[in-house]
């Protein structure tokens, strides 16, 4: 079982200080045997400017059902929460690059 990204045709604009939680569906593990490998997802705001692709939110499901699914345009398979985020006085602040990829290009590596 592989992870894949679903694609959404969602855009979303967030403050600076705001991320985009996506969680999974409570019914998508038992109705379709669907689940959110890492239990949730983060959109950080500065996503939205991603070149690579133009912004628009996948969210990377997996399917521990029998048989293949196929969803159709429209059909919801997760939810997003908007939430603020704060940081502590000593966090260090690091210099922002600019986005370049997607999932998982928001580390340092």
């Amino acid at each position: 079982m592989k992870p894949l990204l679903v694609p959404t045709g969602i855009k979303a604009y967030m403050g600076e200080n705001e991320y985009l939680m996506i969680a999974n569906r409570s019914s998508n593990p038992l109705k379709r045997g669907m689940i959110l490998p890492n239990g949730v997802g983060i959109i950080d705001a500065d996503y939205v400017d991603n070149d690579k692709n133009e912004g628009e939110i996948f969210i990377q499901m997996v399917n521990w059902g029998i048989r293949d699914m196929h969803l159709k345009k429209g059909e919801r398979i997760g939810q997003g929460i908007f939430m603020p985020f704060l940081v502590t006085d000593d966090d260090a602040t690091q210099e922002k690059n600019d986005r370049t990829g997607g999932f998982g290009s928001s580390g340092v590596h």
